[in-house]
């Protein structure tokens, strides 16, 4: 009776242990002996847990003991590269990989939250290599320096839509917390303009519900409290700055072809400087509008110079050309921070200026019959 009590001791001790640890296992094909190491990854900093030498045949083997919520965890093969992985308690992830391309040819099991992990490694390093090979190119022409930031802006687009996707469609997942810092390139960031917040808020008050005591999700609050701080410091610049437009700033911007634009240079004619975006549909509305102005008054001296602050160059691009918009559109990056947007003040889209012959801003945010109403009167 004894040693049946001992033994059922042993056992309620080995499934209580078990449930406090994780393991990571599995083979990697290509470097058989090769040092491989298992590190926690945390805000910041990495801290070495295990090391093992892959098996003549690839094998390897982890045990991760007091497994922590929400902990990230990092497989390295030395100058071969790294390969982050999610193990919950209680888990067995099993990996299958290649040395040569470790993060592409993984394939992991036993583990949601890991395969949703290597899914977005997988993506980010398809983006990087597209980015290289952009960076690669030696643009000799003004032209192709242009296409060449055209394609880089289309790739950072590409991957910061992939990731917001992936956000929202897994909510509660520990690795939307890693869509959400993951870099485009090296160094540049996806998000932590004040316009992410948003974003950032449902993701933190997801993980604060869900993995309150992860460094992770205090890292995310700790960024929501800054975005909303230069947030409420841009609107209050913005109040300042309203009573103070006097004077109409310059913008110099390119058009499709690269041709620059000056708004300067349309002296002596009435201009319609409007903002919008292809992705806002009141911009789209408003652009059938202004086309019957356009082309009722333009033939008298009316000019639009159309400013597109997409995110996208091909989107922007695309709605110009489907639209078959007329007058001036050019584009101006809002993720390097557009100085055109910023001299006038543009805090929702659209938004509009109406100048005179003489270049003074006579007007803000008209539209239809008012704004045909006070063309037609300025071209008198």
């Amino acid at each position: 009776m004894r040693k049946t009590t001992a033994i059922a001791v042993i056992c309620l001790l080995s499934l209580a242990c078990g449930r406090h640890s994780a393991k990571i296992n599995g083979h990697i094909d290509g470097i058989e002996g090769c040092p491989l190491r298992l590190e926690k990854v945390a805000v910041g900093k990495v801290t070495p847990l295990d090391s093992v030498r892959l098996s003549t045949s690839g094998k390897f083997s982890f045990t991760i003991k007091d497994v922590e919520p929400a902990t990230f965890y990092q497989l390295t093969l030395d100058t071969l590269g790294s390969l982050m992985l999610l193990a919950h308690e209680g888990e067995h992830v099993h990996l299958q990989a290649h040395a040569g391309n470790l993060i592409s040819s993984a394939q992991v099991g036993g583990s949601q939250d890991a395969e949703l992990l290597v899914q977005l490694q997988q993506n980010s390093v398809q983006i990087n290599r597209l980015l290289d090979s952009l960076l690669s190119i030696t643009a000799a022409t003004e032209a192709e320096q242009i296409n060449v930031r055209r394609g880089i802006n289309r790739l950072f687009v590409r991957q910061k839509q992939y990731n917001t996707r992936f956000i929202l469609t897994h909510p509660t997942s520990p690795s939307s917390m890693l869509a959400y810092y993951q870099k485009f390139g090296k160094q540049a960031s996806l998000f932590g303009t004040a316009d992410d917040r948003f974003l950032l808020r449902a993701l933190a008050d997801s993980m604060r519900a869900h993995y309150p005591k992860s460094t992770y999700t205090k890292s995310l609050l700790t960024d929501l409290d800054v975005l909303e701080g230069v947030a409420r410091r841009e609107a209050m610049q913005g109040l300042m700055n309203t009573a103070a437009v006097l004077d109409k700033p310059e913008i110099e911007l390119p058009d499709m072809q690269g041709k620059m634009h000056n708004l300067s240079a349309l002296k002596g004619k009435v201009v319609l400087l409007d903002f919008w975006a292809s992705t806002n549909k009141v911009s789209l509305m408003d652009n059938r509008e202004l086309l019957t102005v356009y082309k009722e008054y333009h033939k008298n001296g009316f000019e639009v110079f159309q400013v597109s602050l997409d995110e996208g160059v091909a989107e922007w691009e695309a709605s110009v050309m489907q639209q078959a918009l007329p007058w001036i559109s050019v584009h101006c990056n809002v993720n390097e921070g557009c100085i055109a947007a910023q001299s006038y003040v543009v805090q929702k889209l659209p938004a509009n200026y109406l100048i005179n012959r003489k270049g003074e801003i006579v007007g803000k945010n008209l539209y239809g019959d008012e704004l045909k109403k006070k063309v037609k009167e300025l071209l008198k």
